[in-house]
């Protein structure tokens, strides 16, 4: 590719011949200028399909000039390349990926999006402005807010493990980025005749799907919680599980009778093995629900003539269920909260609209106290 003049001092653009971007060829911006000792250097500053631009381009040539005429920082660029996005994600590839609830759909949003991006993209280069337009290329591509909120996110994952681990020291690009704000909250949920077909046509099909539906429904688990479970998390006489909370930590759930019996009956030959996974004994995946769960959704007609994604019945309706049922029945939504692991009340208070008999009995209390007066305490004399 041969190099023509831009508009702007000491700037090139490359026109690939095999690259595309926005349906046109993909265009490499590159500088050039004389150091201090008169010599000319060259540098490739990245490509369109990057969020490069020749202004950008100009910028940041003026940031070598400057610093090669009054600090003497260009030299030691030279000589320490700095790491790129790629090299930091084989590092918190084998570091920390392995402690996610979700490592395999995490290395695959990272193959697919990020890394044709900014693998080979040094860290300290990626900037707010690259944020944004990879955000918006996101949502261009027809992927939903949640979706681009959580590609977004495993940037500024790999950010901050660097960071902790003394890796990098720089900036974090994503920091004041605007994340996509999505309305995924389910407003659907079961009755319990619904549920109850539910259960009855997975029983049919794929035992495995009934327990961990089993699971949620009692439960209110997520079903990528349910998914990463070993026979250490199960502790049978206490009804407790110690779940793997992808958002916020590693939390108690607790069982019902149901629960019990249907750990009991999946619970693994050893401690490390998963109580739920294919029959060649490999780790399930969160999008295999396509496989079977959703079958039987389809089977029953209970998304038919459903066009509100909110209000369609999906494996995480089951959760919401568990929620929602509570809520009728009047249990705190703090409580609620703690049982589902609700990272702040603001999640819980969704189903705030489902107990307004707990609301009125509230103001029951108040009304009593008004016509009775305070009640005596317990030490005082008559």
């Amino acid at each position: 590719m041969s190099r023509e003049k831009t508009k702007f001092t000491g700037v090139y653009r490359r026109v690939s011949e095999t690259r595309r971007h926005n349906g046109k060829p993909d265009t490499c911006f590159d500088i050039n200028f004389r150091d201090s000792t008169g010599r000319l250097v060259w540098e490739k500053i990245g490509w369109a399909s990057e969020g490069y631009t020749a202004q950008m381009a100009s910028d940041i040539r003026g940031e070598r000039v400057r610093a090669d005429r009054h600090t003497g920082v260009l030299p030691e660029r030279k000589k320490k390349a700095s790491m790129t996005l790629g090299d930091a994600w084989a590092i918190f590839k084998e570091k920390w990926l392995p402690n996610l609830a979700n490592p395999r759909d995490e290395e695959s949003r990272y193959n697919c999006h990020i890394a044709p991006r900014f693998a080979s993209t040094p860290l300290d280069r990626i900037t707010p402005l690259d944020m944004e337009s990879f955000k918006q290329e996101l949502l261009g591509k027809g992927l939903a807010p949640a979706s681009a909120r959580l590609i977004l996110g495993d940037i500024r994952r790999i950010y901050r493990k660097l960071g902790t681990w003394n890796l990098y020291s720089g900036s974090i690009p994503t920091d004041g980025l605007r994340l996509p704000r999505a309305d995924n909250a389910r407003i659907r949920y079961l009755t319990p005749e619904e549920a109850e077909r539910l259960l009855d046509a997975l029983m049919k099909r794929s035992l495995i799907w009934w327990r961990m539906s089993m699971v949620s429904l009692h439960s209110g688990m997520r079903l990528g919680e349910i998914l990463a479970l070993r026979g250490s998390d199960i502790d049978l006489s206490a009804k407790v599980v110690h779940v793997r909370d992808a958002k916020a930590g590693t939390r108690m759930a607790h069982m019902t009778d149901a629960v019990v019996s249907v750990f009991e009956e999946a619970m693994p030959g050893t401690q490390d093995g998963l109580l739920f996974c294919s029959r060649e004994g490999k780790p399930l995946r969160v999008t295999d629900t396509s496989n079977t769960f959703s079958r039987v959704v389809k089977e029953l007609k209970f998304n038919e003539g459903v066009e509100d994604r909110r209000q369609k019945v999906v494996f995480h309706s089951l959760r919401h269920t568990f929620c929602s049922w509570l809520a009728i029945r009047g249990v705190p939504l703090y409580t609620i909260g703690e049982l589902v692991g609700h990272s702040s009340l603001e999640m819980t208070k969704r189903y705030s609209h489902l107990c307004p008999d707990t609301k009125r009995m509230a103001l029951r209390h108040v009304e009593a106290m008004a016509l009775n007066g305070t009640p005596a305490r317990a030490d005082q004399s008559s």
